[in-house]
């Protein structure tokens, strides 16, 4: 890793010549919400970049996409998607994580997803370290930390007036960026980027998350703990949708005239018909099996998988919850239920 220390008017020459290869996106508001824009004028960089109200898994899987069009005749055709490069600047570790979680999913399995991959392989990743937390935000209490690349090809911390501090995975990244820099060391590793950039930390509890993750398949029958902790979920699938790591996903075929086309979009686990079954029979035909099954894919069955959770603590369920769940609450109670 190198460690590059840059003066922000150099820094955002940088990015100038990478817009000639690559499309930069930074976290912008627009009326109540934080998204990802392109970036266009460099008066738009406060460098605060705030936590965007959606997940970037957008960029590699859309909430709807065409796999191909189809003709009555069995002849197809591929859609075309735009797989140019692009570079996600701004974004929080937790939401870097998640790219790595998906990453396990669609490109370390037996099977590599071909639309997922394209998309995937030319998206680059600058990140920042936080210097603050937002109120339902809990990197910290699953064990993580808020200045760890977390896959990212770089991240930004300690920002001054006049400079910033940048940590740099990514040889691709660290060739644009190395002719800008005043100062360039060889980093250790991110216990140094933690003591450099003096990045604070609250003292918050841990959650027992390990400690769950053993308990988890001895609850499995214990239906009146599923059954309390679904009681106020109204399954309108919002923790699913906002959730950067999860990926469960449709397939739909829409026909119109002498074809169609083959439809993938966002689907999830807290839907009654997700696992509605042809015969009309349901394995999870009720809330409580839902929630049970949210708790066990992220808690027990990903870290068994992958030995990481299925949740990074960006904490964009709890912030849109119209029912006020607090998956910190729920991780608390299923551990200390008997």
């Amino acid at each position: 890793m190198k460690l590059l220390r840059i003066k922000k008017n150099n820094f955002e020459e940088a990015l100038r010549s990478l817009q000639n290869e690559f499309k930069i996106y930074i976290p912008k508001k627009e009326d109540d919400n934080v998204v990802f824009s392109e970036l266009g004028n460099f008066k738009d960089m406060d460098y605060k970049f705030e936590r965007t109200s959606h997940p970037i898994k957008e960029f590699v899987l859309p909430q709807n996409e065409t796999l191909f069009y189809f003709l009555k005749d069995g002849s197809r055709e591929k859609e075309s998607f735009d797989t140019s490069k692009r570079i996600l600047l701004g974004l929080r570790p937790c939401d870097a994580k998640t790219l790595k979680l998906l990453d396990f999913n669609f490109l370390d399995s037996s099977y590599i997803d071909p639309y997922y991959e394209k998309r995937r392989k030319n998206t680059f990743v600058i990140s920042i370290a936080c210097n603050e937390f937002g109120e339902n935000c809990f990197c910290d209490s699953l064990g993580d930390s808020p200045y760890k690349l977390n896959g990212a090809d770089a991240i930004i911390y300690s920002i001054s007036n006049e400079e910033l501090n940048l940590l740099i995975d990514n040889e691709v990244i660290f060739s644009f960026f190395k002719k800008y820099g005043e100062k360039i060391e060889e980093a250790n590793g991110e216990e140094e980027v933690s003591e450099k950039g003096k990045i604070a930390e609250r003292a918050t509890k841990p959650l027992p998350v390990k400690e769950l993750k053993e308990k988890l398949p001895s609850l499995i029958g214990s239906t009146d703990l599923w059954k309390n902790i679904s009681s106020t979920c109204i399954e309108c699938g919002v923790c699913t949708y906002l959730c950067p790591a999860c990926y469960c996903f449709d397939i739909s075929d829409i026909t119109f005239g002498k074809g169609g086309k083959r439809l993938r979009s966002y689907d999830s686990c807290m839907f009654k018909e997700y696992t509605l079954e042809a015969s009309g029979h349901n394995p999870r035909p009720t809330g409580a099996e839902r929630w049970r099954q949210r708790l066990l894919h992220k808690f027990l069955y990903y870290p068994d998988l992958y030995n990481e959770l299925g949740c990074s603590g960006c904490g964009r369920c709890i912030d849109k919850c119209p029912s006020k769940i607090d998956i910190r609450e729920v991780i608390n109670y299923a551990f200390n239920y008997k």
